[in-house]
C-alpha cells in the first residue's frame, strides 16, 4: 500500500493499526487466554466474511473496499495533532490531501494527538478505530470508519452518533443542564 509507506518506516505501530483495523474483523488482534495459553486469534480478513456467519453482512467488504477505508485512515493520522507531515508521494495516493493538525474525534469533537497512538498496550489503546454508525447493515465503509478517542468509544458503545447525541442531551437535561442544539 504505497500510502503507508511512509508511516510504516516513521511509525510502524500506526501502519499495523490502520492495516489491521481496515482489513480484519473486529476484536482482539492478540487473541483470548484460555488456560494461560494463547488461543486463536479472533480477527479475520472481512473478504472470507460469508452469508451465515454472525459477521455477515455488517463486517462483510471486500479487499477494494478495505483498501478504501485504509486510505481514510492514513488520511486521519496524518491529520492529527503532532503527526508527521505526509510526503508529497504519499499524498497522491490518498482520496485527499491531509490538512495538518486538523484532526478531531468526530465524539466529542476535540483534536486526535498522534502521540496518543504511542499509549496502547495490550487491550488498552487511547485512539480506537470507531464505525460511527454501527447500525448500517454493511457497516465497514467509506465514510463510516474514523479514529476516534478510546473513552468516546466506549461511551457512545453501539449508538450511532446521532442516537448517541441525543442521549446524551437527555442525560444532561435530565441532571438540569439546559441543552440547545448547535446544528
Amino acid at each position: 500500500m504505497p500510502f503507508l509507506v511512509h508511516l510504516e518506516k516513521v511509525k510502524p505501530k500506526v501502519a499495523d493499526k490502520i492495516v489491521r483495523d481496515s482489513f480484519n474483523t473486529r476484536g482482539a488482534s492478540w487473541g483470548k487466554t484460555v488456560g494461560s495459553t494463547q488461543a486463536r486469534r479472533n480477527r479475520q480478513p472481512r473478504w472470507t466474511v460469508q452469508a451465515g456467519d454472525g459477521f455477515y453482512p455488517a463486517h462483510h467488504q471486500t479487499y477494494a473496499g478495505c483498501l478504501s477505508v485504509a486510505a481514510e485512515l492514513a488520511v486521519q493520522a496524518y491529520e492529527m495533532v503532532g503527526a508527521p507531515a505526509c510526503p508529497e508521494e504519499v499524498a497522491r495516493w490518498l482520496p485527499k490531501r491531509p490538512v495538518p493538525n486538523s484532526g478531531m474525534c468526530p465524539i466529542c469533537k476535540l483534536p486526535l494527538e498522534f502521540a496518543e497512538f504511542d499509549l496502547a498496550v495490550q487491550s488498552k489503546a487511547a485512539i480506537d478505530t470507531d464505525h460511527l454508525n454501527p447500525t448500517l447493515e454493511r457497516r465497514h465503509v467509506s465514510g463510516n470508519v474514523a479514529f476516534v478517542h478510546h473513552l468516546c468509544n466506549t461511551t457512545k458503545g453501539d449508538r450511532s452518533l446521532v442516537e448517541f447525541e441525543e442521549w446524551m442531551a437527555g442525560t444532561l437535561q435530565r441532571h438540569g443542564y439546559q441543552v440547545t442544539k448547535a446544528r
